[in-house]
C-alpha cells in the first residue's frame, strides 16, 4: 500500500512530504561545519553534533518520498564511500594504536551518514541551493565570531573554536570548495537576497582565504580560476572575473601574502616546505614498506616520529602529512590512494562525460530553464571538486566532511540533470546499460506480443 502510494505522490508531493527532514540536514551542516557551541555555553549539550545527524538517518529510514537507494547506488562512486570506510576499519588488524584508528573510522562513519543524507534529501535545485547556502552561513559565523582572520591580514590568525576548520590553511582550502558552489548559487538564486547573499559569501570567502597566506589555496583557488575560464563560453566575462580577483589581491593582500607565494617556486629556501617534502618521502616510504594496508589509519605521525624520520631531520617534530594523498598512501596503502582519486578526480571526469553528454543531447524543444541549470551546476561542482583536489594536495585533509559532503552534493545533482533530460544515470554517464530480459509467465511462457 505504501509502495502504491509513493509510487502515485507527484515531485511536489514528494518535497513537501519531507520539507521537515530538508530543514534537518540544513542543520545538521551548519552545526557541523561551524560549531557555534564553542561560542554559545546553553548549546553545550552532550553529542548535540552527533545525535542530530544520527537521528535524522533513523528518522529517513521509514519516509517514503525520498530519493530511492536504487538511483544512489546508481551512482559509480556511491560504492567507493563503504570501500573507502571499510580500509580504514581494517587498520584494526595491523596498527600499532587501536584508539587512532577508532577516532577516524567513528568520524568517517559520520560523515557517511551525512553523504547519504544528502543524496537522499538533496532532489531539487533548490535543495541543492540551500546545502550551499548553509555551509556559507556556517563559514560567514565562524568569521563573524572570528573578525581577526579578515580584519587583520597581516597576522595568520585561527579559528577559535572549530574543529576541523580551525586552522586558517583548513578554512582557506574549505572556501575554495564553497566559492564556486557560492556563485552557481549566485547565478541560479531566484530572488535578490539569495543572489547578494551568495556574492557576499563569494567577496568575504575571498578575503578570507587571501587573510589565510595558504599558498595551498592560493593554488587551489587558481586551478579553480583557470579551469572556468578554459571551460567557459563566455570567456571574456570569466575574465573580467578574474580581473576583479587579481585587483582585489593587489588592494587587500599585504606584502608578506607576496612573500609566502613566492616560496612556491623557491621552496628550497623555506623551511615549511621543506618540511611538507621531507613528510611525503616518509609517505613514499610508508607505502613501499606496506603497499597493501599502509601504516594504519591516524598512524601517519607515529610512524614518521618512529621509523621514517630520515637522519638529517632528527631534531625535526614528529610531523603529519601535509597532503591528503600522502596521507592516505601512507596510512592506507595503494588501495587506500586509489579509491581516494577515484573520490576526488574520478567524480570530477564524471561531471565532464556528463556535460558532454548535455551537450549533446542539447536541441530546441529542452527547457532553457533546465539546460541552464545542468550546464551551470555540472561545471560549477567540478570546479569545487578542483578546488579540494588541488589544494587538498597540500593539507592533511582526506578524513574532513569535504570528500563526504562533495560526492553527495555531486551525485545528487548528476541525478537531478539526468532526470532533466528524461534519461538514466547511466546513460548520461556513457556507462552501458545491459538490455532488461523480457519477463516470463507464472507458467514459464512468455509475455504474448501485440495482438497476439
Amino acid at each position: 500500500m505504501n509502495r502504491r502510494r509513493q509510487a502515485q505522490a507527484t515531485p511536489e508531493d514528494s518535497e513537501r512530504s519531507t520539507r521537515i527532514y530538508y530543514y534537518w540536514l540544513l542543520l545538521s551542516l551548519f552545526l557541523e561545519y561551524a560549531r557555534p557551541a564553542s561560542y554559545f555555553s546553553f548549546l553545550q549539550v552532550p553529542f548535540l553534533y552527533s545525535a542530530i545527524p544520527l537521528s535524522l538517518f533513523l528518522a529517513t529510514c521509514f519516509v517514503p518520498g525520498m530519493r530511492p537507494m536504487r538511483e544512489i547506488l546508481a551512482d559509480p562512486f556511491t560504492k567507493w564511500i563503504p570501500i573507502f570506510i571499510t580500509l580504514i576499519a581494517f587498520s584494526f588488524f595491523h596498527a600499532d594504536v587501536s584508539l587512532y584508528v577508532f577516532n577516524i573510522f567513528k568520524l568517517v562513519v559520520g560523515y557517511a551518514i551525512i553523504f547519504i543524507m544528502i543524496a537522499r534529501i538533496v532532489t531539487t535545485e533548490a535543495r541543492f541551493r540551500g546545502v550551499i547556502a548553509s555551509l556559507l552561513l556556517a563559514h560567514l559565523f565562524l568569521l563573524a565570531m572570528n573578525p581577526n582572520v579578515v580584519m587583520n591580514p597581516d597576522e595568520r590568525n585561527y579559528i577559535i573554536g572549530a574543529t576541523f576548520l580551525g586552522d586558517g590553511n583548513d578554512f582557506s582550502m574549505s572556501l575554495c570548495i564553497l566559492i564556486p558552489f557560492a556563485i552557481s548559487m549566485a547565478i541560479g538564486a531566484t530572488t535578490r537576497w539569495g543572489r547578494w547573499f551568495a556574492w557576499l559569501g563569494v567577496g568575504v570567502g575571498l578575503l578570507a582565504i587571501i587573510a589565510s597566506q595558504s599558498r595551498g589555496a592560493a593554488l587551489g583557488l587558481g586551478s579553480v580560476l583557470i579551469y572556468l575560464w578554459l571551460i567557459s563560453p563566455r570567456k571574456m566575462a570569466v575574465l573580467g572575473g578574474v580581473a576583479v580577483v587579481a585587483i582585489v589581491v593587489m588592494i587587500y593582500a599585504p606584502p608578506v601574502y607576496f612573500q609566502r607565494l613566492g616560496t612556491i617556486t623557491n621552496y628550497q629556501t623555506e623551511g615549511s616546505a621543506m618540511g611538507r617534502i621531507t613528510a611525503w618521502k616518509a609517505g613514499m616510504r610508508m607505502a613501499l614498506d606496506n603497499p597493501l594496508t599502509g601504516v594504519g589509519a591516524g598512524h601517519y605521525a607515529v610512524s614518521f616520529g618512529t621509523k621514517y624520520r630520515p637522519p638529517e631531520a632528527q631534531g625535526m617534530p614528529w610531523l603529519t602529512a601535509h597532503s591528503s594523498y600522502f596521507l592516505v598512501l601512507g596510512e592506507l596503502g595503494l588501495p587506500g590512494i586509489i579509491t581516494f582519486l577515484v573520490l576526488t578526480w574520478g567524480n570530477i571526469r564524471a561531471n565532464g562525460k556528463m556535460r558532454r553528454f548535455v551537450r549533446k543531447r542539447a536541441g530546441p524543444d529542452m527547457d532553457p530553464a533546465k539546460l541552464a541549470f545542468a550546464n551551470r551546476a555540472l561545471v560549477l561542482s567540478s570546479g569545487a571538486a578542483l578546488g579540494f583536489a588541488t589544494a587538498g594536495a597540500f593539507l592533511s585533509a582526506a578524513y574532513y566532511p569535504h570528500v563526504f559532503v562533495l560526492t553527495g552534493l555531486l551525485l545528487s545533482m548528476r541525478n537531478m540533470v539526468a532526470k532533466s533530460m528524461n534519461v538514466s544515470l547511466e546513460e548520461a554517464l556513457g556507462r552501458n546499460v545491459p538490455a532488461r530480459k523480457p519477463r516470463r509467465g507464472m507458467a514459464g511462457a512468455a509475455p504474448l506480443k501485440p495482438g497476439g
